[in-house]
């Protein structure tokens, strides 16, 4: 049980700190499309020449660029908001089995990697130098008498 609480262990913290960087990697997508927007969203209306009167196609494209930020902008929170509960329920379960140390349950189950490690012995031949058969029967005898 060792070993398979320490490999699940690593493979918990891998997976947590890959979830932790690709939200930091959306989070840092998000605050730059959401300064560029911010940035157009306080940018003066355009205006050509003398003139006080805007160009309404100048407007409209402004619009138009705003509104496709906006919805990048929200895309990408969206997104960032999942991979950051992704991470966060990662690590929330690594905590759970790290909390297993010390506990019944992870000694309990090394008696099964002990039986098993004994039938892998068995099965490929090593019967002779390890042999289980013959070790319940010394234990036996101890406790007969």
């Amino acid at each position: 049980m060792v070993i398979l609480y320490t490999l699940v262990l690593l493979l918990l913290g891998t997976a947590h700190f890959l979830l932790k960087r690709r939200a930091a990697s959306l989070e840092r997508k998000y605050s730059r499309v959401a300064k560029e927007a911010d940035e157009l969203l306080r940018h003066s209306n355009y205006r050509d020449g003398n003139s006080n009167r805007t160009d309404p196609y100048q407007i409209a494209k402004r619009q138009y660029r705003l509104g496709l930020l906006a919805q990048k902008r929200d895309l990408l929170e969206a997104r960032y908001i999942r991979w950051q509960g992704r991470a966060e329920g990662v690590r929330k379960l690594s905590a759970r089995v790290r909390g297993w140390k010390g506990k019944t349950l992870p000694y309990a189950f090394g008696a099964f990697d002990v039986a098993t490690g004994l039938f892998i012995l068995d099965y490929l031949g090593a019967s002779q130098q390890v042999n289980a058969h013959a070790l319940v029967q010394a234990v036996s005898t101890l406790f007969t008498r």
